[in-house]
């Protein structure tokens, strides 16, 4: 069983090795002291089998240029005992502003009682999607993506329910849930967000991104750790696409093998005070004046 008191501790230890990968607008110290945080505020964390797989999510969130706040990127604790680093949507379109070459981004649900047109052959306006909230919307029938790139044209992809459900039922933690092997799982208690997270990742080929830290093409690569996305290459690619960007390597370096040692004692956290889903680490009482919604 991991002693979380050691596990904070290791994380401040490895405080410059996360400097050298963080981009120069996030201190290491507030990068720790988010880390702390979440760890408090992740289920099942006591029971981590490999401690250095937390050394290893934080690394990666680190080289993204995120921080484990609940709001950019949250830790969660797979079925096999391992930590893992989840870029959230508030994340990965940040990163995506980040690059300059964005003029609008939405990425949405469409309900049945919304007005939702899609007409892939107009290349001006390929969806229209309006919504009346005097009445209830129903439930969600398609999620979209659609951005207006800065050099001219417009890049969009819709999905239906089943169609992100396929990309659900191929998710190793899915599979994991349904065979009872963990209690729940982001699919079970968050659907719209991993759904968003699914048509974001199917439009991420054909946005731009920075060209000096490609920070947003690689945490978009980390969603392959919560789908399995094999059956892509069959699927249909996404309409009025632009060419992708170069893709750039890896996961950032693991750090060195760790055990945590016992601590006497650690300084207290926020985990009390901050409401939160404890499956995926989520921030859920956001004040709107200090934490804008997901779509800038």
């Amino acid at each position: 069983m991991s002693n979380v008191p050691a596990l904070r501790q290791e994380l401040e230890r490895s405080k410059t090795e996360f400097a050298k990968q963080l981009p120069g607008h996030i201190t290491p110290e507030k990068f720790v002291r988010t880390a702390q945080t979440a760890i408090a505020m992740t289920r099942g964390i006591e029971s981590v089998k490999n401690p250095r797989s937390l050394l290893v999510a934080c690394s990666k969130a680190a080289a993204d240029g995120l921080v484990l706040d609940g709001r950019e990127a949250a830790l969660v604790i797979d079925y096999k005992g391992e930590v893992q680093y989840r870029p959230m949507m508030r994340g990965l379109l940040k990163l995506a502003w980040q690059s300059g070459g964005i003029k609008s981004l939405v990425v949405e649900p469409a309900r049945v009682n919304d007005l939702f047109e899609h007409e892939p052959t107009d290349p001006t306006k390929p969806i229209t999607h309006k919504i009346d909230h005097r009445q209830d919307r129903g439930d969600i029938f398609a999620v979209y993506a659609i951005a207006e790139l800065v050099g001219g044209g417009i890049v969009h992809e819709v999905m239906n329910v089943h169609d992100i459900n396929r990309i659900r039922d191929r998710s190793d933690g899915w599979k994991a849930f349904k065979a009872d092997k963990i209690k729940s799982t982001p699919w079970s208690t968050d659907w719209s967000e991993m759904a968003r997270k699914t048509v974001f990742r199917r439009i991420s080929k054909y946005l731009p991104s920075s060209t000096d830290r490609d920070s947003f093409r690689e945490a978009v690569e980390r969603m392959d750790e919560d789908f399995t996305f094999d059956a892509d290459a069959s699927d249909e690619a996404p309409q009025q696409a632009a060419p992708a960007a170069k893709k750039r390597g890896g996961a950032a370096a693991a750090l060195k093998d760790i055990t945590p040692q016992k601590q006497a004692s650690e300084p207290p956290t926020l985990a009390d005070v901050i409401d939160h889903d404890p499956d995926t680490g989520e921030v859920l009482n956001n004040d709107p004046d200090q934490f804008p919604g997901d779509d800038i």
